[in-house]
């Protein structure tokens, strides 16, 4: 498609106060020592012992110095850790992926102090009352005991008493890809039901020591960390959860007709950008959240982060060659196919330019409106919800509100001269 002349809404940028409490660094290694101090691993641990410890895929704030201060505080009674990745099919399902996925996050053998041991060889623990089978990472099975870390928020696919957390990676990511596969085939209600229940099991019949759970502000900083005991999983993370959801940003409107999405990413979100946020799922069964209501997502870019795991580029309705040109389609279809969400890995309209992309949705995904009318916004992505552009429909419903200000005035869209938006 040939680019055309079409006038482009007039764009602003504004702030919106988020909540901001973050621990900072000094903060964060205080809080992990002050917890694993509390819930008694000094004493539960002895030396000698060799202790695994899970970490994500997700781009946990402060994910590398919570596993680091972890490690230390192994290292202080004695015993051995080691890191292992609990993060299901991603990677492109592999060890060696697996390893340098952790290496984005920052968690390298030389920062962390101790080794990393990757592996998708997982021991059968069982299955569950529903009959789901319970899977485990064969190295951390074989350690005396299992310390994870994750982040605790709202999912992308479902809407639970338990969702994205410490039940879910114990029940999803220390499993690999078996235990991914085997869950996720269950669809969103499978996914609501089973976390809880094969976490437990894993909680039951596996060493696990404890959890490190971290919630995080509207700015994408940590402002919580508590340690839990294997026998309270369950109940505090049904409590952080809704303190979690109180503190997450969210688009400024409810309905709108563009949003640009400047960068997708696996470190961003498990969906590439998080449903919570755009308002789509596209899973069977399951097409959308009530709310936001958006009529066209145009996706920019991918993070490097991501390794070409394009997860999330079939939840827009246009994407350009810049993005699409990064794509690791074995790494994209492992993991859309084993979450059994396939829409997600899906190629939307490819344009050869961000202007093209933005005058495309405005000519044939819109109806005919004045510019001035199109409510229209522009964010870096899902998780940076601070700093936002707007148009001048926007701009007009926000600007009375308490908590929005607005830093530039309204302008003409800029490209440079390949068409690509400053």
């Amino acid at each position: 498609m040939s680019a055309f002349d079409l006038r482009l809404p007039r764009m602003a940028t504004i702030r919106q106060s988020l909540y901001h409490a973050p621990l900072g660094d000094a903060g964060v290694v205080v809080a992990v020592q002050r917890e694993f101090a509390r819930i008694g691993l000094l004493h539960k641990i002895q030396a000698g012992q060799t202790i695994a410890i899970g970490a994500g895929s997700r781009g946990v704030a402060s994910i590398n110095l919570i596993i680091k201060t972890l490690v230390e505080e192994v290292k202080r009674t004695g015993a051995n850790p080691f890191v292992f990745p609990a993060m299901g099919s991603h990677g492109g399902a592999t060890a060696e992926g697996q390893v340098e996925m952790l290496g984005t996050l920052g968690i390298t053998e030389s920062y962390i102090g101790c080794s990393i041991r990757s592996s998708m060889d997982v021991i059968e623990l069982g299955t569950t009352a529903r009959g789901v089978p319970v899977f485990l990472d064969k190295n951390a099975i074989q350690a005396d005991g299992i310390i994870i870390a994750n982040r605790i928020k709202a999912h992308t696919n479902f809407r639970g008493e338990v969702e994205s957390g410490l039940m879910k990676m114990l029940a999803i990511g220390t499993g690999k890809q078996r235990q991914a596969m085997a869950i996720h085939a269950m669809g969103a209600e499978g996914l609501r039901d089973n976390i809880p229940e094969v976490g437990q099991a894993i909680l039951d019949r596996a060493s696990v020591l404890a959890g490190f759970a971290s919630i995080e502000d509207g700015y994408h900083n940590a402002t919580r960390i508590i340690g839990v005991e294997p026998e309270n999983f369950l109940r505090t993370e049904i409590e952080l959860l809704k303190e979690a959801k109180h503190y997450m940003p969210k688009l400024p409107l409810k309905q709108f007709d563009i949003l640009v999405v400047d960068q997708i990413g696996k470190n961003i979100s498990g969906s590439g950008m998080d449903s919570n946020v755009v308002g789509r799922v596209r899973l069977p069964g399951l097409n959308a959240f009530p709310e936001p209501d958006i009529q066209v997502i145009i996706a920019l870019d991918m993070t490097e982060e991501s390794h070409g795991n394009a997860v999330g580029v079939g939840l827009s309705d246009l994407t350009v060659r810049r993005l699409v040109n990064k794509v690791d389609y074995h790494a994209t279809y492992t993991n859309v196919l084993t979450g059994n969400g396939p829409q997600h890995g899906a190629i939307p309209v490819t344009l050869e330019s961000d202007r093209e992309a933005i005058q495309t949705a405005i000519k044939y995904l819109l109806p005919p409106m004045n510019p001035s009318e199109i409510k229209m916004m522009r964010i870096r992505d899902t998780l940076t919800l601070d700093v936002l552009q707007v148009s001048e429909a926007v701009l007009k419903q926000l600007q009375s509100l308490d908590g929005i200000e607005v830093i530039t005035e309204l302008a003409e869209i800029e490209f440079d001269s390949s068409g690509s938006l400053f």
